[in-house]
């Protein structure tokens, strides 16, 4: 079994602010496919999974393959042909070398371009993807699947992953908070740069956008609950708005909501990235957690009732990969207010609040 290790330069700690990588796709470089590819649970779980679902003789296409590696591991449980989308031409050459170098080179169409571009000469049996960000939908992926699904696929092909759930969680993390505050985020090198981040994404509060973070169970005061679940069906909601309620657990600072994903990859494996536990590498190097903050924290004592409101949408002129979040609420003790919060991705603001009070406010998984 291959050794994963997280190189020297990349290495994190518990609740220490990272640069939201699922933010800046069109960016990524030979360090983010690095780490990703020495992300042991990443990789175990995605290989084990492709070679379960994936058998021979049958036709594959992988969306998102990057570097190629869940192409080559979907030839190697004996896949007859496999079709390599990427947006990044970088990654393309990267792609063929790996496969070629395995042996594979004959059965491997490499294609560069954004997959809603793509026609393929066949339909085919299995659909792999990895374009996952730590809130599951952070890259766009249900669009995008929704389109691969219902153009590449024959009607009785299988989807990977075929299941997600997001989960949040209520947090104290005065340590984040610290972070965020002075806007110290770190990055897998210098290209990745929050100030210049904030000003794609027209907004300077650093509060209005999420985190990479590890956030263990030692800073819940909550218990996760499920926000959004996606089953690559053609009918997932890629734009939704969401109402859960949360009893605290233990007093502490309110900061904020740690976000994460459970994926169902294949009939035996499931990939979930919520472990908190990095010397014992139950934590994602790449995706790491999902650190959602509030800009006032909030003092909440046990029995205290979080009240949030979570919503995704598109920005007004949307673009490839591009997508907001909202984050609001309140907290109420006995029945009486404590403090409300509410937090907004980019421009989106004005929009996403008119749009959430016009609507009436119906929740899709209860309170």
């Amino acid at each position: 079994m291959k050794m994963y290790k997280t190189s020297e330069k990349m290495k994190y700690e518990p609740e220490q602010v990272w640069f939201p990588l699922s933010e800046d796709i069109l960016s990524w470089d030979d360090d983010l496919h690095e780490l990703m590819l020495n992300d042991e649970i990443r990789m175990v779980a995605y290989e084990k999974a492709i070679k379960e679902a994936v058998k021979p003789g049958m036709t594959v296409v992988d969306v998102g393959t990057g570097t190629g590696i869940l192409a080559l591991w979907a030839l190697e449980a004996g896949a007859s042909q496999v079709y390599g989308i990427d947006v990044n031409a970088a990654r393309i050459p990267q792609a063929v070398r790996r496969i070629s170098d395995a042996g594979f080179s004959g059965r491997f169409i490499p294609i560069n371009d954004l997959s809603y571009k793509v026609e393929l000469p066949e339909r085919v049996d299995v659909c792999i993807s990895e374009i996952l960000g730590n809130l599951a939908d952070n890259e766009d992926m249900i669009p995008i699947l929704a389109d691969a699904r219902k153009r590449f696929l024959k009607d009785e092909g299988l989807m990977l992953p075929r299941k997600v759930m997001t989960y949040l969680t209520p947090v104290s993390s005065v340590q984040a908070h610290e972070q965020v505050k002075k806007r110290e985020c770190r990055g897998i090198n210098g290209s990745y740069n929050l100030d210049d981040l904030l000003a794609r994404l027209n907004t300077k509060n650093p509060f209005n956008l999420y985190y990479d973070c590890i956030l263990p169970e030692s800073t819940y005061v909550g218990e996760p609950q499920a926000v959004a679940a996606f089953n690559f069906d053609g009918k997932d909601q890629a734009e939704y708005r969401v109402n859960v309620n949360y009893t605290v657990v233990r007093a502490g600072m309110l900061t904020g909501f740690k976000g994460d994903f459970l994926a169902e990859l294949s009939d035996s494996v499931v990939l979930d990235i919520s472990g908190g536990d990095i010397t014992g590498r139950t934590t994602s190097d790449c995706w790491k957690h999902c650190y959602l903050p509030i800009e006032k924290p909030i003092e909440v004592q046990k029995g205290d009732v979080i009240e949030l409101e979570f919503s995704r949408f598109y920005p007004k002129e949307k673009s490839t990969f591009r997508q907001c979040y909202a984050w609001e609420g309140r907290v109420s003790r006995e029945g009486s207010l404590v403090q409300e919060f509410g937090q907004y991705m980019g421009s989106v603001v004005s929009s996403l609040t008119t749009k959430i009070k016009e609507e009436e406010k119906t929740p899709l998984f209860g309170k």
